[in-house]
């Protein structure tokens, strides 16, 4: 008797195509980090002065936008390398499984992090990465089998 394939396992546009799906990932990482940067803005804490209104509301919300955005490209730039790299490895490894995440994760973190750290650092950053991306993986199984 042929087993019937399944239903819900269908191949997209975005399964095969890593540029579009790493210009999909940075959008919505750079979406989702300037929506995390306006929410932590408006639970911040600040002194304000309050001597000249106009200019000091004008300097914190130029010195809170700054902030949005850079938040923003950060969060964007680390989804590109996670998608691109994830992708890659899917390709090259023929599978899909957490070993790909950890890897992702850590090249990623590795990548963003080469110009400030030196290569004690650069091993941490790589090793705190990987974890993440491994815990991620689980994490979505779990709730995807529920």
């Amino acid at each position: 008797m042929e087993q019937e394939p399944n239903p819900f396992k269908h191949v997209t546009f975005m399964d095969t195509n890593c540029a579009a799906k790493a210009g999909m990932v940075t959008v919505a990482g750079g979406a989702m980090g300037f929506l995390m940067a306006l929410f932590m803005n408006a639970v911040e804490m600040r002194d304000m002065d309050y001597g000249r209104t106009k200019q000091s509301t004008r300097y914190v919300l130029r010195r809170d936008i700054n902030k949005m955005f850079g938040m923003a490209k950060g969060f964007a730039i680390f989804g590109a390398f996670y998608s691109i790299f994830e992708c890659q490895l899917e390709k090259l490894r023929i599978r899909d499984d957490a070993t790909n995440s950890f890897l992702s994760c850590m090249f990623s973190s590795m990548v963003l992090a080469a110009e400030s750290v030196g290569w004690k650092g650069l091993m941490m950053s790589g090793l705190g990465g990987g974890m993440f991306g491994g815990i991620m993986y689980y994490v979505q199984i779990k709730f995807m089998n529920h």
